[in-house]
């Protein structure tokens, strides 16, 4: 359902990955039939911006700033795309003050084409037969968590409210207004500076949902489209009037500037800490107390321990330095002060050395994204002496992967430097560990912020799989989520979080933890602390001018930005 064969960009992916999915074809085009209904009005956008003057200054904001700044809308011409695909014009009816429905005889023809789904891209508040015509309804997107924020601007009131996260849904349409069936829920961080990119995330981001639920259906799984509807009573939000979006515009300046400061100014220094108590002790509260091993120089610091069961008295960490801008894998011991050795250089900034052991060796899976791979690395004198061994996955820039068996298969949890770093879990699996890596059929089957990204070493309580995940709502590696997996098999998989682990109330690392390990009856963590470092500052000072000297040379002179420019500020 759309208003023609040009789409925003986010509109167009997702077209473009229901496209990609086998068994999946786009069959009908409906678009408003012009006086109808649904059809645009045809007034100018200065009388558009001036129709409502308690919203004017929403108005020429969404108007003359986000449309143009953002990602999500920039328009995408499907025409050729779509060439095939046959168009059906609609005019609706207005029924009670804001709904539409189709006519009997377009609700007829509709039926004549035997669609399994309606996606909802025009029209308004769609109502009657129409919704039940295709076989698993009509799908629309609606941005923002419908159990708390319904209604306009999509994320603008979490931002207003200060909550450091967005939902969306994408929902099978029913009668009662963000009363759907919920087919795939998601959760973004809020930008605070940035309405644009909170907004961008959260359409971009959301993209490939109705892709990865037609492949759902495709293999045969239709509970998503065929669950209970949601029973939100939230409230109906509207459109700003002029005095809060002028405190709003006030705060965002303010939150930018305070951006920029703290871009510049603060360095993140990581150190590796001891619980003498097993990971499941984190599932309670209070946590155990930590032991922090201490920091290896002003301008370097330790992250991500790794370590094995048979070598409990010695962790793999990254070892980055703020001066080289680049990490490698160094082993500290555990009992003693932080001395790191470098024992793994990629050649590429390595990071979250993932240790494990299997089939009798020592295996370390490093965080090596800008090889655009996963390398599997064996010890031959651990933990000094490590051989490339295989690579399980090529052309993915895979973040934190963690490996693991489980039942009768291997599993790699992990998300995607270019597509949802934070935000989106993937999960390939294999039936030997050297054997050939399947990307899991839903990926990413799992969109959420504060608790996707891999934060360290699974681990059994009772029979049931624990996974610890980042919590980066309010910052990077901010807090860990504890996840428990209910359902993993190479067609499904099913998670809920059960606990939080925050940084300690007091000390030295107050400002994030995002790492926790199990090593026997001991677990280790990293935490963070933020501060000025003098290399840190000095090259993001240069990679911002470097940014403004590239702007100022792109413009063409006397007639503005040009458009690499614009695509450049985005």
């Amino acid at each position: 359902m759309a208003n023609g064969t040009r789409f925003p960009a986010w509109q167009a992916a997702v077209i473009r990955s229901l496209m990609a999915v086998p068994g999946v074809e786009v069959a009908l085009l409906l678009v408003p039939e012009p006086g109808s209904g649904a059809a645009r009005s045809r007034r100018s956008k200065a009388d558009e911006l001036l129709a409502d003057r308690r919203h004017l200054l929403w108005n020429v904001f969404n108007k003359g700033f986000v449309e143009r700044r953002s990602r999500a809308s920039r328009p995408v011409d499907l025409g050729e795309e779509l060439a095939e695909v046959p168009v059906m014009r609609c005019r609706t009816v207005a029924v009670g003050r804001f709904g539409e429905a189709f006519s009997d005889d377009d609700v007829a023809a509709v039926a004549g084409h035997d669609l399994d789904v309606l996606l909802r891209f025009a029209f308004g508040i769609v109502k009657g037969d129409i919704l039940v015509t295709p076989r698993f309804g009509v799908w629309s997107f609606h941005h923002g968590d419908e159990r708390s924020y319904r209604g306009r601007p999509p994320g603008f009131w979490e931002m207003v409210e200060g909550s450091p996260v967005v939902g969306s849904i994408l929902q099978r349409l029913t009668e009662r207004l963000d009363g759907g069936i919920v087919l795939h829920r998601g959760v973004f961080a809020t930008v605070p500076h940035s309405y644009v990119r909170t907004r961008d995330d959260a359409f971009l981001g959301s993209s490939d949902w109705p892709a990865t639920v037609c492949r759902a259906i495709v293999a045969g799984d239709t509970a998503a489209a065929t669950a209970a509807p949601s029973s939100t009573d939230a409230a109906v939000r509207l459109n700003p009037r002029n005095g809060v979006m002028a405190r709003f515009l006030v705060r965002q300046g303010a939150s930018y500037l305070a951006a920029q400061w703290r871009g510049l100014t603060s360095a993140a220094i990581w150190s590796v800490g001891v619980a003498e108590a097993p990971p499941s002790a984190f599932l309670e509260h209070p946590p155990p107390p930590i032991r922090w091993l201490g920091e290896a120089g002003t301008a370097r610091y330790l992250a991500d321990p790794g370590a094995v069961g048979s070598h409990p008295d010695v962790a793999l960490v990254e070892d980055y330095d703020h001066r080289t801008h680049r990490g490698v894998i160094s082993a500290v011991a555990l009992d003693g002060p932080a001395r790191p050795r470098m024992v793994i250089d990629t050649g590429v900034h390595a990071s979250y050395p993932y240790v494990f052991e299997a089939d009798g060796a020592i295996w370390c899976a490093p965080e090596t994204y800008q090889l655009r791979q996963l390398r599997l690395y064996r010890a031959t004198r651990y933990p000094d002496a490590w051989e490339h061994v295989t690579t399980p996955i090529d052309g993915v820039a895979v973040l934190d992967a963690t490996v693991w068996r489980h039942g009768d298969r291997w599993w790699i949890f992990g998300t995607d430097h270019d597509d949802g770093p934070n935000t989106k879990l993937r999960v390939w699996f294999a039936d030997d560990l050297l054997g050939e890596w399947q990307p899991h059929p839903l990926n990413p089957v799992k969109t959420d912020v504060r608790s996707s990204r891999p934060a360290g070493t699974p681990f059994m309580v009772d029979g049931a799989l624990y996974r610890p995940a980042q919590d980066s709502s309010t910052s990077y590696g901010g807090a860990i989520t504890i996840n428990r997996i209910d359902v993993l098999t190479p067609t499904a998989f099913s998670e809920q979080p059960v606990a939080t682990v925050t940084p300690p109330t007091s000390g030295r690392y107050r400002a994030g933890i995002h790492t926790l390990t199990g090593v026997g009856h001991r677990t280790i963590v990293d935490g963070r602390r933020d501060t000025f470092v003098w290399s840190a500052f000095r090259r993001e000072l240069a990679g911002r001018l470097g940014k403004l000297r590239r702007r100022r040379v792109g413009r063409s002179p006397g007639t503005g930005s040009t458009a690499t420019d614009r695509v450049a500020k985005l």
